[in-house]
């Protein structure tokens, strides 16, 4: 049992040093690394706060390359990097390249712009026309942990988050709605994502004026 599970059982109100539901072994503890493992991966999607360095060889003639990392999975690209030219290449994205030109993929040159398809795919624009070294800094999901003795990749002013995530889900699997909202809220105050879910009633809005009746003040 690692620190962030045994602050959920706590906050459950189990005992840390001899829980009643939750066994300290790989069946007992299943439910919560599960929890704590999907809230990892939303905290760190939208907060982007685990990020790696990728050093990759642009290829003459080569547009389209595939990230692949060992143990964490590519999310975006945040910054790229020429190293040779030392300069830095802005973000654009296949419509903005359409518009400006519809044969953007014949350009050759040193690379200006950098883009993202689908969940692996980086490219460069316009195509190199020599070998170069790009230096992409990388938000990434972490892989998900199983034994207590992994590290956790997770900052730690989100580690509270992560244990009220868990907490909640707790109490929703139970049918303890309420007790599920006030963590799921606590949850929100953590990672300080309040403002995603404002508390105010839905209400239909529509154009409206407001005109004076002229045939009424005659």
């Amino acid at each position: 049992m690692n620190d962030l599970e045994r602050r959920v059982i706590e906050i459950i109100g189990e005992s840390s040093t001899s829980p009643d539901v939750f066994t300290d072994d790989a069946t007992g503890m299943a439910p919560i690394r599960d929890s704590i493992n999907d809230a990892i991966e939303e905290i760190t999607m939208l907060s982007g706060s685990v990020q790696r360095n990728y050093h990759m060889l642009l290829r003459s003639a080569q547009s389209f390359y595939r990230m692949d990392f060992r143990r964490d999975r590519f999310a975006w690209v945040t910054d790229a990097w020429l190293v040779s030219p030392k300069r830095r290449l802005e973000q654009t994205d296949l419509i903005a390249l359409n518009n400006f030109n519809p044969r953007w993929l014949r350009n050759t040159g040193s690379p200006q712009s950098y883009g993202q398809i689908g969940k692996n795919i980086f490219f460069v624009w316009p195509c190199p026309a020599a070998e170069m070294i790009v230096d992409l800094t990388c938000v990434v999901i972490p892989e998900r942990y199983e034994n207590d003795y992994e590290r956790l990749k997770l900052r730690t002013i989100f580690r509270d988050a992560a244990a009220r995530y868990a907490v909640g889900e707790y109490y929703a699997s139970r049918g303890d709605a309420q007790q599920a909202i006030y963590h799921h809220n606590k949850y929100l105050e953590g990672l300080q994502a309040a403002g995603l879910y404002p508390r105010s009633y839905e209400k239909p809005w529509a154009f409206k004026t407001n005109k004076s009746d002229q045939a009424g003040a005659r």
